[in-house]
């Protein structure tokens, strides 16, 4: 290929990177304002505002809408829309009554469900579900459709070989938050540096992060932990008995004292019910 094409094809993907933060600075940052305003009109659009901000983003300018080919060439559309779509949601997630976080999940669900699942997590492509930073409304997902489900792998670059001291440096800030332009998922990020199993970090990250941050990390790595069933699906003996096995398989993965807490917090409840949104 000649250094004049390669130049073109260059920067031909500029273009169409800056096409999807136009589109996405168009559609999606009046929609975030209109999620905090009014939260239940904003709720019902969360799947038209996803296909309008990218059939624009798609379209040429000669009026052709490339998106059908190029999502199933590259499996699925470039990550910038539909993570800022989502964590747009997810700013007002926790604040939301149960009632309206099901609708808000319904929509979103309607958006991942006609993609494969593998595009869903990130085994193929970039991901919808690997660039949710909260912690709440990832676990939801979670809950009602586990092969959505990115895993922690993603984000293993940022602690792999380095001790805490090197993580903070990296990527957290003075507030105890992770810094945005570095870390894809808050929540991802979190959980692993408080299981044992990928290192030694819990202590030093719990001493440093944000409490209300580390709040709605620790009620969203419970949710997971123990919302398969729930009391008034099954007898409360029965149901004791599972959350003592899944005690136990918490604390494998966490500290004692911070399964202890997690534990706790189950009690708090507040998950989606799984049944309104699995057909199995």
């Amino acid at each position: 290929m000649s250094e004049e094409n390669i130049e073109k094809l260059v920067e031909g993907v500029r273009k169409k990177f800056q096409s999807h933060e136009i589109s996405a600075a168009i559609h999606i940052g009046p929609f975030a304002e209109l999620l905090k305003d009014n939260p239940n009109k904003a709720i019902g659009m969360i799947f038209d505002v996803y296909n309008n901000t990218l059939n624009e983003a798609y379209t040429d300018e000669n009026g052709k809408n490339l998106r059908g080919f190029v999502e199933a060439m590259c499996g699925g559309p470039l990550e910038t829309v539909p993570w800022k779509l989502y964590n747009a949601v997810g700013e007002i997630y926790p604040y939301l009554e149960r009632e309206q976080k099901d609708k808000a999940l319904r929509q979103i669900l309607n958006i991942l469900d006609k993609r494969n699942y593998l595009e869903v997590n990130g085994d193929r492509g970039y991901g919808h579900t690997p660039g949710i930073r909260e912690p709440l409304l990832l676990a939801d997902i979670f809950i009602a459709r586990p092969l959505y489900w990115p895993g922690l792998h993603d984000e293993g670059h940022l602690w792999k070989g380095k001790d805490f001291d090197e993580i903070r440096r990296d990527v957290i800030d003075e507030n105890g938050k992770f810094v945005k332009n570095k870390v894809k998922s808050d929540f991802l990020l979190a959980f692993a540096l408080l299981r044992n199993d990928v290192g030694n970090f819990e202590k030093d990250y719990i001493g440093c992060a944000n409490p209300s941050f580390l709040e709605e990390v620790m009620k969203g790595i419970s949710w997971i932990e123990f919302a398969p069933f729930k009391k008034d699906h099954l007898e409360k003996e029965v149901y004791d008995k599972y959350v003592e096995g899944q005690y136990e398989k918490v604390v494998r993965v966490h500290s004692e004292s911070f399964g202890r807490k997690l534990y706790k917090t189950k009690d708090e409840s507040g998950w989606v019910d799984f049944t309104k949104f699995r057909s199995y």
